[in-house]
């Protein structure tokens, strides 16, 4: 695997199961820009961590699921979670 992709998983790992569920719900709403669409709510529903970072990987892939993922960490202000991700080269 690739190391945002682990760091990735790492970062969904170590949210609470709430803080999970507002990243979920979160990801299914964010902006995205042209050219990438948004991971279709009810795929995102049952997904567990592994799974998730499965599925950004494949729709967005890794640098851009790297950054949206720190993005959305950032909107619910789990800085340090982000900041985690963004110090991956």
């Amino acid at each position: 695997m690739g190391k945002k992709r682990d760091t990735i998983l790492d970062v969904l790992e170590n949210l609470t199961p709430e803080e999970f569920k507002k990243f979920k719900l979160k990801l299914g709403a964010a902006s995205l820009p042209e050219g990438f669409r948004n991971i279709p709510r009810g795929a995102l529903g049952q997904l567990d961590a592994m799974d998730l970072t499965d599925k950004l990987v494949t729709f967005y892939r890794e640098d851009y699921a790297s950054e949206l993922t720190t993005v959305v960490l950032l909107e619910m202000g789990l800085q340090e979670e982000a900041a985690r991700l963004q110090g991956v080269a």
